[in-house]
């Protein structure tokens, strides 16, 4: 029986979560610099770091070691994660860390992550920007699923861009088995996995066409259910002009394969200078306004918030 993770809502902070297939594509550095991007506008923005096994964002914002983290919130020695909102140098912005994580708090139970996630929407910030930790597990599919948007980040290379289509899948069939009434949906589901008609479910369009035939009202439910599954897409470190076109080659291949729009946010450069800004423990945003990739983000960042970025400093 799937948990029942809270769906996102049209009220409170906008939850923007930022994934990605596969480690070393640069999620966390997009998710910092993209935060401090938006900050820059006067929104007020909370940066949470959730990805447990491996929290560094304090380290990119200049954050030497935070007080309290979110193992303070889960082990209850903190009530309300207000608590553990850090400033950071930079205004508007405010760190929720994972740091010094306990490893028990890698992998919160379903009740940790509904407690999470509660108290992320009564924080008082216009954004939050939930830095994930890499695969597919089921914790990190809830969180992916429980944003009001989800961002994967991709690099042009065949390997990440596989294990983004992984990552696709597996949260979309994440998605579909919460498709109400339940037992109906897995009953019809059932009937065409075992007769004739499995021959020619190939994709998941075909399966909600075939589920369609043999139950009208469960492919309903699960064509709801799909239509509220839009995920979008940054791509990091592009190097030649021919790799501005993988996102539009992946929403075309996700609109064939699965029925879905998947959306790109923007194209980041490969930049020399990012490097430097991690060494330098400030994101490219601040440290180097100018670059190639300071600008893509705050392209991408204008596309999140409706509204030209400009440039400080």
């Amino acid at each position: 029986m799937i948990e029942e993770i809270q769906e996102p809502t049209e009220t409170g902070p906008r939850v923007w979560a930022i994934g990605g297939g596969k480690g070393g594509v640069g999620k966390s550095v997009v998710a910092a610099n993209l935060a401090l991007a938006v900050a820059r506008t006067g929104a007020r923005v909370a940066l949470v770091d959730a990805d447990l096994g491996g929290a560094n964002l304090h380290t990119l914002i200049g954050i030497p070691s935070p007080k309290r983290n979110l193992s303070d919130f889960i082990a209850r020695r903190v009530a309300s994660l207000n608590e553990i909102l850090a400033p950071t140098p930079f205004d508007n912005l405010w760190l929720v860390s994972g740091a010094k994580a306990l490893l028990e708090t890698a992998n919160p139970s379903f009740g940790q992550k509904t407690k999470i996630l509660r108290h992320l929407a009564s924080l008082d910030v216009d954004h939050i920007f939930l830095d994930l930790g890499a695969g597919t597990s089921f914790n990190v599919l809830d969180f992916f699923l429980a944003a009001r948007r989800g961002v994967l980040v991709v690099v042009p290379e065949a390997t990440s861009v596989e294990n983004a289509y992984f990552f696709i899948k597996a949260a979309y069939f994440r998605k579909l088995k919460r498709a109400q009434p339940r037992a109906r949906v897995k009953a019809a589901v059932d009937e065409v996995m075992r007769g004739d008609a499995r021959q020619r479910v190939r994709t998941p369009r075909d399966l909600m066409a075939q589920v369609m035939a043999v139950d009208a009202e469960a492919g309903a439910a699960l064509m709801e259910e799909a239509s509220t599954f839009s995920p979008s897409i940054i791509v990091n470190r592009i190097e030649r002009s021919e790799q501005t076109r993988l996102g539009d080659e992946m929403g075309s291949a996700c609109r064939d394969y699965f029925g879905i729009n998947l959306r790109c946010l923007g194209n980041l450069p490969y930049d020399a200078l990012v490097r430097r800004s991690v060494d330098e423990r400030r994101p490219a945003v601040d440290l180097f306004p100018q670059s190639s990739f300071a600008r893509a983000v705050r392209g991408a960042a204008g596309t999140v918030v409706g509204q030209p970025v400009e440039a400080v400093g």
